[in-house]
């Protein structure tokens, strides 16, 4: 039988486990409950890189440190751009070079190592493909599908990319459960029973984060009424603190200031560098763990650094607690505040918290329970009895909640998982899993939605907090009834900062209206419903439909940063640059096809499930967007020439003979053919191949028609009186030529030099492209 287990990503240490009768945390292959969230990439030659995660991983990472990725987790879904990236880098603290991705726009990040480029999702689905592994070894099945553990402070894009990572390893996940919430279910289980009340501040202080999570448990029921913590502020954090202040003790110890020191960590070789650093970093963590047992402990690195003279500089640092409380007492006070403007936010005061509970790694550190007990009283604060497996084991729980199958807890045999009575055994099973499990989970947002309107106005879609699954749906007006485009910009305020969660572009082809719509006036300007989703992982997707006007379809896929945005990006530069120039009509409305098209194929580049990018329709976007911007440049418009050339054969060809309309059809298609397929140049060339046909003599009633007909749309609004006198002389002279009748070319010379006066300054004109939306 195919398994489901749950899984703890961590930053710093990741962890597997399975509840059948009882809860199991499974231990890897190298015997152990954690395994270090650690990738290692080996370049091979001619080959596919080789991965070494692990335990094995973190002794690679003194050989070859700029090869050794570590805390992936503060990446992923990130920018290269991010202030905290960016600090990240400047730092010295991330060994790998990070830049953005060759395939992504400005809002991608990419790792490299091994002599290519990784996304940190790829990575993580390494850390996963292991964890896989090892849970399939221990089982003697398949695992098929997990419960995978993200911050409950976690975005859109950084849930969205731990899914990603999680289908490149082959798994299915069947909900991301925020880790608070995973800890709170291990605690539940086992210390809130039967219809017990108790409302818990789950404090989660990881190697890479601090969650907040205020939940009220009852009846086997949790429900998360308020969320917080920073992205930014772990145990990673800590290290870094105990290597500073170990530096400054080495400098001082030598009568050297902190530049002179630091001048000669950057004279290092980079790969010499990388080493002393990443044994630096080590020795900190293995001191900071010591500090939690031990009043005292000393940090060593030892022959890697060496002065001016070459003689060698020793990093030596002797730490007590009181030391480290020291260090760590701006951070002590941001956890604070964090806390009580979570529970300002629930509109909760400290004594209707019944418990908090501590999780994470890092909140084994004294100081940290010290300053909780000292906020809400001894008595309240709980530290996890497995404050490292806790997260596992919450989210194998609800894995096998939401398992298809369950074993019975009296015989040990298969049942379906909402049997409420064993068919092998009778056992009742609704009551023990009210009375021993995890019934239910109501979820809420972990931020405010907002979408970004026309004039850089905010609208605010979805609340933080609100119940999960949601779904909001609003009406917005078009900037202009005539636009093409629609761009739409989403993000989340976290810790109020913006940050972005993706872009949706939709085409709107007015062409495909119905003339026999009769859910909106025809004059009615077209407004656009824009519906956003959230689903019990926390998981956004966004659905846009023109109001009254079911028969154009519209909808799209949020670009995160990826090669999708980033040909997005491109789009909208060449259409900026577009607006700038001021293109003709004509050009504009042939540069507006090509983009509808271009945004549909952009929609297939990233597959939504896996994440990964098909490299040869990119390609081909890019050549499409790079002829679209030649064409403009030229002022020229193969699309609306072949559309000329079609309305004419549609309304007119009765006034063609046979063979000049088979001859006007095929250089027609010569013309498409090679616009789709072919180069700038062939589809010049083609272009006036029709032109040149389209001069043909037989051909001028039915030009002149068309002309008319062109002439009466532009002035049907503006200038009715003349709109309706083109069309009595274009009727007179249809209606004479399908008699049989001689045209009257008397009347046609009449009114054309006023029709051709109303063409040339229509496409003389200029047209700007609108893309935004309004209330």
């Amino acid at each position: 039988m195919k398994k489901s287990i749950g899984i703890d990503l961590g930053t710093t240490n990741s962890a597997a486990a399975i509840k059948k009768v009882r809860v199991e945390v499974l231990k890897n292959a190298e015997g152990e409950l954690i395994t270090p969230s650690c990738v290692t990439v080996r370049k091979r030659l001619m080959r596919k890189p080789e991965f070494i995660v692990g335990r094995h991983a973190l002794e690679w990472l003194r050989q070859e440190p700029e090869q050794t990725i570590t805390a992936v987790k503060r990446l992923i879904g990130r920018n290269f751009h991010d202030p905290e990236v960016q600090e990240l880098i400047a730092s010295g603290r991330f060994r790998c070079r990070l830049s953005a991705h060759s395939h992504g726009s400005r809002n991608s990040i990419a790792i490299q190592a091994g002599g290519r480029e990784f996304s940190p999702e790829e990575i993580s689905a390494q850390i996963l493909v292991k964890i896989k592994a090892d849970a399939e070894r221990v089982l003697g099945d398949t695992v098929e599908t997990a419960v995978i553990t993200v911050p409950a402070y976690f975005n859109d894009k950084q849930k969205h990319a731990t899914r990603a990572a999680a289908a490149l390893a082959g798994l299915k996940v069947s909900r991301l459960l925020p880790e608070p919430t995973a800890a709170a279910i291990s605690f539940g289980v086992d210390q809130v029973s039967g219809d017990e009340g108790k409302t818990v501040l789950v404090f989660d202080f990881g190697g890479g984060t601090l969650d907040l999570s205020l939940l009220a448990i009852s009846g086997g029921q949790i429900i998360e009424m308020a969320k917080g913590g920073d992205m930014w502020m772990g145990g990673e954090d800590i290290d870094n603190l105990l290597v500073v202040h170990a530096l400054r003790e080495t400098a001082a110890r030598e009568g050297m200031d902190d530049v002179r020191l630091r001048a000669l960590i950057g004279r290092m070789e980079p790969g010499q560098r990388s080493r002393f650093l990443a044994e630096l970093k080590l020795a900190a963590e293995k001191a900071k763990i010591a500090l939690s047992d031990n009043p005292e402990v000393f940090l060593a690195v030892l022959g890697l650094l060496t002065d001016e003279d070459g003689d060698p500089l020793n990093i030596e640092a002797e730490f007590c607690r009181e030391q480290i409380e020291e260090l760590m007492a701006p951070m002590l006070t941001a956890m604070l505040k964090l806390v009580r403007s979570l529970l300002a936010e629930a509109h909760f005061t400290k004594d209707l918290i019944d418990h908090v509970l501590l999780v994470g790694g890092s909140s084994r550190i004294p100081c940290v329970a010290d300053a909780l007990r000292q906020e809400f009283g001894a008595e309240k604060v709980l530290l996890h009895e497995r404050p490292m497996l806790a997260v596992a084991e919450g989210a194998a729980i609800l894995s096998h909640r939401l398992a298809d199958t369950q074993e019975c807890p009296a015989c040990g045999k298969e049942t379906g998982q909402h049997e409420p009575v064993c068919p092998h055994c009778g056992f009742d099973l609704a009551q023990h899993t009210a009375e021993q499990g995890l019934v239910d989970i109501v979820h809420a947002a972990a931020h405010d939605y907002f979408i970004r309107l026309e004039n850089d106005q905010r609208f605010l879609l979805i609340r933080k907090n609100t119940p999960l699954p949601c779904s909001s749906t609003e009406v917005f007006h078009l900037v202009d009834a005539e636009q093409e485009l629609v761009h739409m910009q989403f993000y989340n305020v976290v810790n109020g900062r913006e940050e972005s969660i993706g872009d949706l572009w939709l085409g709107i082809d007015h062409d495909m209206f119905s003339a026999d719509s009769k859910t909106v006036s025809p004059d009615a300007p077209p407004r656009v419903a824009v519906t956003l989703d959230i689903d019990e992982s926390n998981l956004v997707s966004v659905r846009a439909a023109l109001v009254g006007r079911p028969e154009v379809k519209v909808a799209g896929t949020l670009s995160r940063g990826k090669a999708d945005e980033k040909l997005f990006l491109l789009l909208e530069r060449t259409i900026s640059e577009a607006d700038q120039k001021g293109y003709s009509t004509y050009t504009v409305a042939d540069l507006l096809c090509r983009a509808r098209s271009i945004i549909r194929l952009i929609q297939q580049v990233v597959d939504e499930r896996s994440g990964e990018v098909n490299e040869s329709l990119c390609q081909q976007i890019e050549e499409k967007i790079s002829k679209a911007v030649k064409i403009a440049e030229a002022e020229e418009a193969p699309l609306t020439r072949i559309y000329y050339a079609e309305s004419m054969l549609t309304d007119y060809g009765m006034l063609i003979e046979t063979p000049l309309q088979e001859r006007i059809r095929k250089k027609i298609e010569r013309l498409r053919k090679a616009d789709e397929e072919g180069s700038y140049e062939e589809t010049m060339q083609a272009m006036e191949e029709l032109e040149l046909l389209l001069e043909h003599p037989g051909l001028n009633t039915a030009h002149a028609l068309t002309q008319i007909e062109n002439a009466c749309e532009i002035c049907h609004r503006t200038e009715p009186d003349k709109a309706k006198r083109f069309m009595r002389a274009a009727a007179e002279v249809l209606a004479a030529a399908e008699k049989g009748e001689e045209p009257c070319f008397e009347q046609l010379e009449a009114i054309m030099p006023e029709v051709e006066a109303v063409l040339d300054q229509h496409a003389s004109s200029t047209q700007e492209i609108h893309r935004g939306i309004r209330r």
